[in-house]
This record gives structure tokens, C-alpha cells and sequence, in this order.
């Protein structure tokens, strides 16, 4: 496999967690990064023969779970020796982008990596956000064009006390997330040993004390379970020996087809556990009981006479959350969406882009998965419509998804459901509050729409702005609150509110 292209077929599964262990000479840890100690997977024959010796499989150095003894098993069928860029060479992430033939899968890289050193080591001796963003920008310059560059390179550095002062850790994967330093969560995961005591729970935390979850833009969550191999850990709060070492939360990748399954608020997020031996705990959704989860799954542990934990997940805590059904605090509703050209007149706009989940609801969160995307055409004005369960060409009649889109004198475009029901639903505050879009000003008391990043981008030229950053400069810091008698709309950024008649 290479980056940036497609992806024809792979022997690989998809792992959520990748742990790359090595030794380094402390007297020569100056750019550890660039230096070629990382182990990578063997391409072509030899790694091929490798792949068929299940029982090396299992003990392969970079899996967790395997042996992470980084001076083992590296033979000549096993692994060969990078630096960090290498091994985002080949060890690659999948994006699925539209095209004028369809959808097609394209191999990218990790954007968020954690290093993790003993103490005294390289991540303890270092300026923490320094070093950080020193990795960050030498990577960003080596792999330009083959991430997200509104997302960058995310790098952590963190210290285990248990680790010997020379060895490293490296980890990535599709549940590693690496928040911004100083960045809050929004949502949160929760672990109750006994549900019926709701004070009492455990939080899933980085080895730096910070939340492991849950943060805007988190699609994926690995998470240890008391072995020390990873850099974030949770209690489940057994008492017997739990054989598997972490658990996984991330999206569906397969999009369930509508009205075919009730979910929970509209969040497509999945959990298991690694495959272990023995008192292996066992997963099963649940009813939410608290008004703020989005998704609740009970754990039962194999063998055990113990009162099923539970495990509760809200991708969204704040007031000025989309919501997917209204509950009794929501006083609006998004009815339309209006794009006003003018808006960016200091740019030309190429492409706007909005993605929508198979209730036609916006895509407010990194675990919902989208259905169809609806792309504004602005030099040719047209419309095309993507169908990531299909794998046919895009379509230009978005009234076939249930859409209505329709320009207003050339400078305006208004897209809404084709049955009239909203795209979401929201509380308004009862005193007015600044609206923030951006999630820069996140450490700043205001109404924050920074979720629209999630479900929307807008394109100049070779510049892609995700939909709230795009608001940022012209609507931040506007003041929004609930509906006066006889208001019968508000204009907030894109979204066109109305008042919602059951909040």
C-alpha cells in the first residue's frame, strides 16, 4: 500500500491500536523521530510469508497485546527499520473521498500520534509542547498532501513511570486521539461499576491525568485496561484478572440502512474488546437512563458473579449541542440551511459541501456516519449528490435522498429536507450568549457552533474550510437567545432557525 493511493485491496484488518516499541541510545536522542529505529511491517513475499505464521501474528511487536519486548522477534521474515515518516508511509489510515466516478477509498496517514517514554527519557527531558510541535511540523512537512490539513499533525508526549528511561512507545491507529493541549472535552465516556450508583464512576484518562475522551472531531477511542501498555486506562472496577487488554469505541463502518434499526440520539458508536482468553468482559447496548447519554452499553464479565458494569457515552454535554430528537429543553429547530455568497465575497467560492447522517440529520459529531453529502457546484451551479452506501457516480437530483435545494437571486442557496421535517434541533439559551464558531476561542463562556466543522466544509481554490471555521470571522461573537413572542426566525451563521412548537 502507498499513500495517496487508491485503495485496489488489502490482507490487513483494520486495528484501532498500533504500538511500535524501541530502544534508543539516551546519549543520542536529539530528533529520535528522524532516525531509522521504528519497526515496519515487511512489504511483498517476506512479510507475506510472515503473515502466514498465526503464532508470530499474535506476538508481532507492534500489535497490543503482542510482546513488547522491542529487541524481539525482528528478523529478516518480520519487521525492517524506519523513521516516524516511514512507518506513516506504511502503516496507513483510509479515507473514502468523492470523485466524478463515485466514492473511492485512498490510503492517508495517521494524523495523531503519542510517544511514550520512561522517565528521563526523551519525553521527560524534553520541553513537552516544544518537542511536540517540533515532531508536528516535521511531519506536516514530509507528508503534505496526504491528511486533512484543517485537522494537521497531532503529536503527544507522555511519561510512564513504568517504562525503563530508554525505551519509547509509539502509538497510532483509528482510537488514537490526540486533543490539543489546553483543549476541553465536550462529551464524556463513563464507567459505573454499579449502575444504580450514579455519583460513582471512572473516567477513562491519559497517562498525563488529561480525559482520554471525549473531544470534538473523536471518532475513535482506545482505551487499556489495567496492563500499563497504553497511554490511556480506565478501571473497570473487577476484582478478577480481565484477559483482555483495552477496549474500543469508535463508529460503525457500515451504515445501517434507514428505518431499519432504532439508535440512541443519532450516534452510530460501537464498542468491543480485543479478543482475549477467560474472564473476557462482554458488551451489550442498553437503554440510556440519564438525559445526556447518547449511547449506553452494559458489561458483563464472563465467569463472575459480579453486578454488570456499565459504560455511558454523551459526544456532547454543552447547551448548544445539535440534537438529533427534541427533547424538553429544545426550543428550535434548524429548518434550512442559507448560504449567502456574498458572505465570502473577498474569496471565490468553488465547492460548498454538506454531509447528512440516514435521518437526513447534519453530521454534528465525529461518531455519526454520513449517509449522503450534498456538494454546491458555484462556478458551474450545480448540484451533485453523494451516496456513500452506493457505489454508483454522483447524481444531481438531491429531491431522490429527500433533499430541496434552490438558489435565491444568485447569491444565495437554501438547502432543506424535501418533507419539511428540520435537520436538527437545538436549546437556545434563555439570556443572550455570544455564538462562538470557532473552536479556538473554546476556553471562552459563549453558545458554541463549532460543531458545524463536523457536518460541512466550503472550498477556495486549493483552500478547504470546515463550515464553522469558515462563520468564524463574520458571526462569532453575535449574541443569540430564545425566540421574542411573534420571532418567527433567526439567521444564525448557515443555519435558518425556527421556533420548535414542543419545547
Amino acid at each position: 500500500m502507498t499513500l495517496g493511493n487508491p485503495v485496489r485491496f488489502t490482507d490487513e484488518t483494520d486495528r484501532p491500536v498500533i504500538m511500535i516499541p524501541v530502544k534508543l541510545d539516551l546519549r543520542d536522542n536529539q530528533a529520535f523521530w528522524r532516525r531509522n529505529v521504528f519497526g515496519i511491517p515487511k512489504r511483498g513475499l517476506l512479510g507475506w510469508l510472515f503473515s502466514k505464521g498465526s503464532k508470530a501474528a499474535r506476538d508481532f511487536p507492534w500489535v497490543v497485546g503482542g510482546n513488547p519486548d522491542p529487541s524481539k522477534r525482528a528478523g529478516l521474515f518480520q519487521v525492517s527499520r524506519g523513521s516516524v515518516d516511514e512507518v506513516l508511509y506504511n502503516i496507513t489510515d483510509k479515507l473514502v473521498i468523492g470523485t466524478a466516478n463515485g466514492s473511492e477509498v485512498v490510503e492517508v496517514a495517521f494524523q495523531h500520534l503519542t510517544f511514550v517514554s520512561g522517565a528521563g527519557g526523551v519525553c521527560d527531558t524534553a520541553s513537552e509542547m516544544g518537542l511536540e510541535e517540533r515532531i508536528s511540523e516535521s511531519l506536516g512537512s514530509t507528508l503534505k498532501g496526504y491528511f486533512d490539513p484543517t485537522i494537521g499533525i497531532r503529536v503527544d508526549c507522555m511519561v510512564n513511570p513504568s517504562l525503563p528511561a530508554n525505551q519509547l512507545n509509539m502509538y497510532l491507529g483509528q482510537g488514537v486521539f490526540v486533543p490539543r493541549r489546553g483543549e476541553r472535552p465536550i462529551g464524556w465516556i463513563r464507567y459505573y461499576p454499579d449502575p444504580s450508583m450514579r455519583e460513582e464512576y471512572n473516567q477513562p484518562q491519559l497517562l498525563d491525568g488529561r480525559p482520554a475522551g471525549l473531544y470534538k472531531g473523536q471518532g475513535g477511542l482506545v482505551i487499556g485496561i489495567g496492563e500499563g501498555l497504553l497511554h490511556s486506562e480506565i478501571d473497570l472496577g473487577s476484582d478478577e484478572d480481565v484477559q483482555s487488554p483495552f477496549m474500543f469505541i469508535n463508529k460503525e463502518a457500515v451504515l445501517t440502512p434507514v428505518n431499519e434499526e432504532t439508535r440512541a440520539r443519532g450516534v452510530d458508536a460501537t464498542l468491543s474488546f480485543c479478543r482475549g482468553h477467560g474472564n473476557e468482559p462482554v458488551p451489550t447496548q442498553v437503554a440510556r437512563t440519564d438525559e445526556q447519554c447518547d449511547v449506553a452499553w452494559k458489561i458483563d464479565f464472563v465467569g463472575t458473579a459480579q453486578i454488570p458494569g456499565r459504560l455511558e457515552l454523551c459526544v456532547d454535554s454543552r447547551k448548544s449541542r445539535l440534537h438529533w430528537k427534541p427533547t424538553n429543553g429544545c426550543n428550535a429547530a434548524v429548518s434550512s440551511l442559507l448560504f449567502d455568497l456574498r458572505d465570502f465575497s473577498h474569496r471565490d467560492i468553488d465547492r460548498v459541501w454538506i454531509d447528512l447522517d440516514r435521518d437526513n440529520i447534519l453530521t454534528a459529531y465525529a461518531l455519526q456516519v454520513a449517509r449522503v453529502s450534498l456538494v454546491w457546484d458555484c462556478e458551474n451551479e450545480e448540484q451533485y449528490v453523494y451516496e456513500w452506501g452506493q457505489t454508483g457516480a454522483p447524481f444531481k437530483t438531491p429531491g431522490s435522498v429527500g433533499l430541496k435545494c434552490r438558489t435565491i437571486e444568485n447569491n444565495m442557496i437554501e438547502v432543506g429536507r424535501a418533507d419539511g421535517e428540520p435537520f436538527g434541533y437545538l436549546e437556545l439559551p434563555d439570556v443572550p450568549e455570544k455564538v462562538i464558531f470557532s473552536d479556538t476561542f473554546q476556553s471562552f463562556s459563549g453558545y458554541h457552533l463549532d460543531w458545524l466543522d463536523q457536518c460541512g466544509r466550503i472550498s477556495f481554490g486549493d483552500t478547504v474550510l470546515s463550515l464553522g471555521e469558515a462563520y468564524a470571522e463574520k458571526c462569532s461573537g453575535m449574541p443569540l437567545a430564545r425566540f421574542e413572542p411573534g420571532e418567527i426566525k433567526k439567521v444564525v451563521g448557515p443555519l435558518v432557525l425556527t421556533p420548535y412548537e414542543g419545547g
